[in-house]
């Protein structure tokens, strides 16, 4: 994809997302050298890499970072991580002091920001220490622009419902065929759940992001954005349709209250609603599976989302989950890209990682652990095959001008709907109005 760039005022206003603070820094940055690549250096180094997650990714990132030191005496690797809800903040207000990690994690559509405003290393000018054949170009699609590969997947994966089959049972209700269901059978599953599975149990958590919304318009033949970027793609009914939806969740007593919900998306995975046994569904990383059976200690199963077999089209598609990236202000570029080599591109560090960030982007590592995997991590697996069969509209494409707008403006209007501020329908003329503002 190629991306022009935008005047310095337009990449200001995005950049109000990033922090107020973080726009004055951006605008003394400049795009990386393009001057020869450096070498490796034999002297001592120490680089940080910052990343989010649960638990059990700092466990194991942890024994990644003990290998990759073992086999690189010379190079310290400092850890930084937070859970996802403060990570943006955390990140945005160290680049505003000037001192971001030197890898960190990224992910579509905040990375376009990074990119835009010079902030990142272009990694294929670090081909030597960080090849990318073993990826096929799909993977890199979200990452790469105007030529230059910005982040490599740290695993390939997809969104689902994650439910919790005892409280299915509990509650004396059938694991419906997630081939078939629709959106009314979900509402009216959650409802009955929440009726008969006891107190303080929901039949679902309340969906506050985007993931369910993106489903839902694309089942209906929609997009986010028009296939010739000037407009979005959706229409204001559809994206009325999905807050009045969620305000049947709400009321129907088939999810938390607003403010419980919005109390519990603070939570660390570790203590969500599916890890502490108080909801029955949620919409999730299928890649979280993994992380939330340890922290729940029961079996939990992934379903497709409701409505892909009565819409206009599944809305299924998989995608990179995350990405790892250099920040253009580091002083060891090369270092850090031979960390982010040892991490996709050693089986060492598959066999410790395996699919807590998706499914392995490079096939050799993955054959290498696909044997051994757990029979969740093998769920896993299988559910990314399913959704990839499935999938008819391919990888959403994204919009470099106002994707990073999307995350938070959709935020804020569904918290606004869910309080009773705004209508669905002055959320959904509102969210269309600044995107294309944006665009």
């Amino acid at each position: 994809m190629t991306h022009p760039r935008t005047s310095h005022t337009a990449r200001l206003v995005r950049l109000a997302a990033l922090g107020a603070a973080v726009t004055m820094v951006l605008a003394g940055c400049t795009a990386p050298s393009e001057s020869a690549p450096a070498t490796a250096s034999d002297e001592p180094v120490t680089i940080r890499f910052n990343w989010w997650g649960s638990d059990t990714r700092h466990t194991m990132t942890q024994q990644v970072i003990d290998l990759f030191e073992e086999e690189h005496p010379n190079i310290t690797v400092v850890p930084e991580f937070a859970p996802y809800t403060d990570y943006w903040d955390k990140l945005s207000t160290t680049v505003a002091a000037g001192d971001a990690p030197d890898v960190m994690q990224q992910v579509d559509p905040f990375i376009y920001e990074y990119v835009d405003s010079g902030l990142l290393v272009n990694l294929s000018d670090h081909a030597d220490v960080l090849p990318l054949d073993q990826f096929d170009e799909g993977a890199l699609e979200g990452s790469t622009i105007d030529d230059g590969v910005y982040g490599v997947p740290g695993g390939v994966g997809t969104f689902g419902v994650v439910i919790d089959p005892q409280i299915f049972s509990d509650a004396g209700i059938e694991v419906p065929d997630d081939e078939t269901w629709t959106w009314d059978d979900y509402l009216d599953i959650a409802a009955e759940i929440s009726e008969k599975a006891g107190p303080d149990v929901y039949g679902a958590t309340l969906p506050l992001d985007e993931q369910g919304f993106n489903m839902f318009i694309r089942q209906r033949g929609e997009d986010l954005w028009s296939p010739d970027d000037a407009t979005v793609g959706f229409t204001e009914k559809t994206a009325a349709a999905w807050w009045e939806y969620i305000l049947e969740l709400r009321d129907s007593g088939a999810t938390p209250s607003a403010s419980l919900a919005v109390e519990q998306a603070s939570l660390g995975l570790e203590q969500s609603p599916i890890a502490t046994h108080t909801a029955a569904m949620s919409i999730l990383s299928a890649n979280q599976v993994e992380a939330l059976q340890t922290a729940s200690g029961r079996e939990l199963e992934l379903l497709l989302f409701p409505g892909e077999s009565d819409g206009d089209r599944p809305g299924a598609y998989v995608k990179p989950g995350v990405y790892y990236s250099v920040s253009a202000k580091s002083e060891h570029p090369v270092e850090s890209a031979m960390l982010i080599d040892f991490i996709v591109n050693s089986e060492e560090a598959g066999a410790i990682l395996r699919s807590d960030r998706g499914v392995p982007g490079n096939s050799e590592v993955l054959a290498s652990i696909e044997g051994d995997f757990s029979p969740s991590e093998q769920k896993l697996a299988d559910y990314v095959t399913e959704v990839s069969e499935l999938s008819v509209a391919g990888f959403p494409k994204p919009n470099l001008d106002a994707g990073p707008e999307l995350v938070p403006l959709f935020a804020r209007l569904n918290q606004q709907v869910i309080f009773d501020q705004i209508t669905p329908d002055e959320a959904a003329k509102q969210f269309i109005s600044e995107l294309e503002a944006a665009m």
